[in-house]
């Protein structure tokens, strides 16, 4: 299963990442932590090709093409005795059911923090749902964001995925996983790792493709009633091109609100200022100024 994904990370897994030789440690989570079963079973997901194709689309989804694949790949590139899963789950996944809202002619833009996304995703896939995530960055001791918190909450429930995932066969419903921290607060200074990135325009599919595989219903999934501006831009696009638009929001008992229509505001996002990384997706050291004329 997910052949075509595998191939991909087979290809992307023979790049050498020069920064990643870090002059201080990166951890990932607890090395000593058991995952959301219980057991230690996390330490068969500690290459990048095994956790990312866990947590990939379904190997017929017609979703594979939007799926990212660089903070799968950074783990290859972290010290194994300093990784492990999150202790606890960042989202109460215990007590989530899905409503009978999300069915198959639904997209979900899941847009929390890193974990909390990854841990709604892992109770939508448990429960039929397709996932592609987003996550674009590269993770770094001097990070301006800390995507290997992401990183960790995919190990801790990466075994529970392999058990128990299931996946209808037919397009949708479908569940884009998001970092709502990824355009972080600031640009980064001299001597940091600048990992801030936004949501491409590559990463959502157009409403033609969308339309062929009878989606009609994009839901954003946030904490709260704001809509990061990136994600804003597409979402205004859908509702212009016909598509129900609504808003969920995710509260802190598992339970997901019933959407509620909105009116996306016509709002530009700029996208300079973001670091791209020479092996794919964002991440760069900031640069100390010239001290030329």
């Amino acid at each position: 299963m997910w052949s075509l994904l595998l191939k991909l990370l087979e290809s992307i897994a023979r790049i050498r990442i020069p920064f990643y030789r870090f002059s201080t440690t990166l951890s990932v989570g607890q090395s000593n932590a058991a995952d959301a079963c219980g057991t230690n079973e996390w330490r068969a997901f500690l290459e990048g090709r095994a956790l990312s194709r866990v947590w990939g689309p379904h190997a017929k989804s017609p979703w594979t093409p939007f799926h990212i694949l660089t903070l799968f790949v950074s783990l290859d590139y972290v010290q194994k005795n300093e990784v492990g899963p999150c202790e606890s789950d960042p989202w109460p996944i215990r007590n989530f059911q899905i409503p009978p809202w999300i069915d198959s002619s639904t997209l979900l833009l899941i847009d929390l923090p890193g974990p909390q996304s990854v841990a709604l995703g892992a109770a939508l896939a448990v429960g039929g749902c397709d996932l592609v995530c987003t996550f674009n960055n590269w993770p770094h001791p001097k990070g301006l964001i800390k995507p290997e918190e992401t990183l960790a909450a995919l190990l801790r429930y990466a075994s529970w995925l392999s058990r128990n995932r299931t996946a209808y066969p037919t397009p949708g419903p479908v569940a884009w996983l998001c970092d709502s921290g990824r355009l972080g607060v600031r640009r980064g200074r001299p001597d940091e790792f600048d990992n801030r990135y936004y949501i491409e325009d590559n990463v959502v599919p157009g409403p033609n493709y969308l339309r062929e595989r009878n989606i009609s219903k994009i839901i954003y999934v946030s904490g709260g009633p704001e809509i990061i501006a990136d994600l804003g831009v597409h979402l205004y696009t859908f509702k212009q091109e016909g598509f129900q638009v609504g808003l969920s929001l995710a509260y802190s008992n598992g339970v997901l609100a019933d959407p509620v229509a909105i009116v996306p505001p016509e709002k530009p996002f700029n996208t300079t200022g973001f670091f791209r990384s020479s092996a794919g997706g964002f991440g760069a050291p900031v640069p100390h100024p010239s001290s030329g004329g």
